[in-house]
């Protein structure tokens, strides 16, 4: 499976939010789908080694989160999940 992603590794202000990582990755791939935007931020991983965890709307790049917050939080900063609504800001 061909997954994008960003890392933002020049540490762009607009590229902070996971959910602006997201859909500068989405806007990567659908760029000439289905060869794709050239980058290296992309890999070929196991379909196993993938959770999804919901999508983009295309036409808005809004990112809908569908899983639970406790799927993820390991790996997304917990500032990011308060920014999509999913937990409390913490104190």
């Amino acid at each position: 499976m061909l997954i994008y992603f960003e890392g933002n590794l020049i540490g762009a202000k607009n590229l902070r939010r996971y959910r602006d990582k997201a859909s500068q990755a989405a806007i990567r791939m659908l760029h000439k789908y289905p060869v794709g935007y050239p980058t290296k931020a992309r890999d070929e991983v196991d379909p196993r080694e993938v959770i999804e965890i919901g999508n983009i709307e295309t036409n808005t790049d809004r990112l809908q989160i569908t899983a639970r917050p406790a799927d993820f939080s390991w790996w997304i900063d917990p500032a990011d999940l308060a920014d999509l609504g999913l937990t409390s800001p913490s104190a």
